[in-house]
This record gives structure tokens, C-alpha cells and sequence, in this order.
């Protein structure tokens, strides 16, 4: 950023007026004039040099760390929560489901909703490049490629280079900049020395606080220069799970209906859904009392498609494991296609089996036929 410059220029005497007085030291000598065009500017007593600000300014910015890591880290396994006041919104806490190479995806939660959101890095750049409410499972959206539809609405958090006075636009609309540096700022968390971005959009004003090492630790808004929502990190927890609650459905001990159970999935960073899922419906976790899957079945996939149904292959031992008459198979098929239904909250799921059509002795699937959900059978 280029720092203003002041220069100072003191007006001199002529050489007449050195001769002059030279030649004449007993007789008043007469003021000279400085030159019209010449600037002078004097220093008020006190007054800071320029130049010395100048240059602690340029120390001060080449301190700041250049790496988007530092002030947007990517960090397993932690849960932030963040406490506010102005809105319901203003709490909050989030964490980190799956990070890659140059991605991070992360779910927050609210008063009324969880969001995921994707971060994407570069070098000199971080953009959000995803972000979809309502979302209560756990999918890798990066690996299955999942559609945003606030794709053209997203936000660029940090660019390159790290500087006071850097501003950039986004895809949204806003306009960001980064207006501070060192900022001391006071959290239930701690305090921290953070970098302050402004970010505007229309009738609102955001003021965003980034510690290194740390990333988020305090929001401001600005909404109609009326009312202010602050929320402030308040704590860090490390080695943290994320849980998701899930509703299993399971024979009952005649085999004649299903029941239900309410049970939790907790998923560390990376951790794919469908294994733990697997243990559950296999009797490992102790979540069931009638398991679904013998233990040698496996979940090959499991994600939510762009066209809203719930994908899911199983290994061949789920057919071949099933020894059941076809009443009992049904009723077992069934209450897959209700648990996997209902984590994703869809009414439809395709059922594979090493990516073929269900077949069994007692059912067989078209190619791309899919499995409703129904409840007629839970007791």
C-alpha cells in the first residue's frame, strides 16, 4: 500500500541578502523575501515527524503474516462457540467436518438452522465457494459434488496482499478492505491482537476480527446504522466431536413391524458418515437391539445427489447375508430406506448393490428405480 508522503522544504535567504549583510553588519539589515513558488511549512512544536510515522507504518504491515492459513486456520477436530448479543443468530458454534489440501468444510450452528459452508485456498485468496441451510447430515460436498444455490452470492474473506488499506470486491455484491491491524480485541475467549476487516453491502457494515493462529474471534454488524449484532468467540474446544442425531429403524422382536430408536452419530474431522452409520445398523455400537447388517456388510457410498435423492451401494454380503424369508427382506430393506431417508431428510433413496440393482430371490430393481420412504410398517 502506498504510505502518503509529506515533503518540507524551508526557505532560504538569497545570496544578496548574504552579501549584503556581510557588507553592511552595523545597519538593520532588510528582510528578504522567499521565493513566491517555493512552499514553506513550518513543524508546530511537538508535531510528529512524517517520515519516522511513515516508516513504522511500513514495519508495522511487514509484520503481518501473508499465509491465508494463519489468519483462516484449518483446524481438526476444534469446535468454536461464539456468544452474541442483537440477534438470535448472534450465537453460534462452528466446526470443521472435512479439510483438504486447499478446502475447508465446516457446519454452523445456530438458534434455528445449520449451515455448511466451503472454504477454497489460494495463496493469495480465500473465497467461500459453497454454503447451503438446512443441512443436518454429513456429506464430503467437495468429493460428491453437490450444487449451491447461493453460488453467485458468496463472499471473498481474505486477499492477498495483507495490508491496511488492501480492499477487494466480491461476488455478492460487498465490498471488503482491510481497515486495521493489531487490533486489540476483548473476548469471553481471551484477548487477541487481530487483523480488522470492514465489509459492506448495501445499508449494512460488517467488521470482522482475525487472530493468527486463531481465524474468527468477533463480528460486528452495522445493520441500518440502527442496530448492532456482536458475536464473540467465548470458547475453544479441542479434540471435539460433531454430533448428529439420527432415528434407526429396526425389526421388532417378533419381526412382524418396525420400531424406532433415537441414536447419535459423533464424527470427528474427516470422519465419513457411513462407517460409523455401518456400526450402528450391524449391531456395534449397541444402538440397536435387532441389527440390520451382519457384520460383514459395508456401506461402499452414501451421499445426496443434485436430483434430492439419497444414494447409497452396499456390499454384495447384504444380499447374500440376508437369509430371510421375503417377508422379514422387506421389512429389513424397509428400514434401511427409512434411516438412510430420514438423515437426509428426502422421501426417496436409490438402493444399490456394488453399484447393480437390488436382486434377491424375493425383490428385484430396475436400474435407477428408487426406494420410498414409508412408515406404514413402524409400530
Amino acid at each position: 500500500m502506498n504510505q502518503p508522503i509529506t515533503f518540507k522544504t524551508v526557505a532560504v535567504l538569497t545570496l544578496s541578502g548574504f552579501l549584503l549583510a556581510a557588507c553592511e553588519p552595523a545597519q538593520e539589515q532588510e528582510a528578504v523575501d522567499p521565493d513566491p513558488t517555493e512552499t514553506v511549512t513550518v513543524p508546530e512544536p511537538g508535531e510528529a515527524d512524517t517520515d519516522t510515522d511513515t516508516e513504522e507504518t511500513a514495519d508495522e504491515t511487514d509484520t503481518l503474516s501473508q499465509n491465508m492459513l494463519d489468519w483462516l486456520p484449518m483446524n481438526e477436530d476444534t469446535a468454536y462457540t461464539y456468544s452474541g448479543t442483537g440477534s438470535e443468530f448472534a450465537e453460534y458454534q462452528s466446526y470443521p467436518q472435512f479439510i483438504h489440501n486447499d478446502t475447508l468444510q465446516f457446519v454452523e450452528t445456530n438458534a434455528s438452522t445449520e449451515t455448511v459452508k466451503i472454504y477454497e485456498y489460494t495463496e493469495n485468496e480465500v473465497r467461500e465457494v459453497f454454503t447451503r441451510a438446512e443441512t443436518y447430515f454429513r456429506d464430503d460436498f467437495v468429493d460428491t459434488g453437490l450444487n449451491s444455490s447461493e453460488q453467485d452470492q458468496l463472499e471473498i474473506l481474505l486477499q492477498a496482499p495483507v495490508e491496511i488499506g488492501r480492499s477487494w470486491d466480491s461476488p455478492s455484491g460487498s465490498v471488503s478492505e482491510i481497515t486495521d491491524a493489531n487490533v486489540e480485541v476483548e473476548t469471553p475467549a481471551g484477548t487477541y491482537s487481530a487483523l480488522e476487516i470492514t465489509r459492506t453491502l448495501n445499508d449494512q457494515s460488517d467488521k470482522l476480527y482475525y487472530a493468527k493462529g486463531t481465524g474468527l474471534i468477533q463480528t460486528i454488524s452495522d445493520v441500518d446504522g440502527e442496530t448492532e449484532i456482536i458475536s464473540s468467540l467465548s470458547n475453544i474446544q479441542e479434540d471435539a466431536a460433531e454430533e448428529i442425531p439420527l432415528t434407526l429403524y429396526e425389526l421388532n422382536e417378533m419381526a412382524t413391524a418396525l420400531t424406532t430408536t433415537n441414536a447419535t452419530m459423533e464424527l470427528r474431522t474427516n470422519d465419513p458418515a457411513r462407517l460409523q452409520l455401518t456400526e450402528m445398523l450391524n449391531g456395534s455400537t449397541g444402538d440397536m437391539t435387532i441389527p440390520t447388517l451382519t457384520e460383514n456388510v459395508q456401506i461402499n457410498y452414501l451421499y445426496l445427489g443434485n436430483d434430492q435423492i439419497a444414494h447409497v451401494d452396499f456390499s454384495e454380503e447384504l444380499i447374500n447375508d440376508m437369509n430371510a424369508g421375503s417377508g422379514i427382506e422387506a421389512l429389513l430393506i424397509q428400514s434401511l430406506v427409512n434411516t438412510i431417508g430420514g438423515l437426509y431428510q428426502v422421501d426417496e433413496v436409490l438402493l444399490t448393490v456394488e453399484d447393480a440393482p437390488y436382486a434377491s430371490g424375493h425383490i428385484a430393481m430396475e436400474e435407477g428405480q428408487t426406494m420410498s420412504v414409508d412408515l406404514s410398517s413402524v409400530e
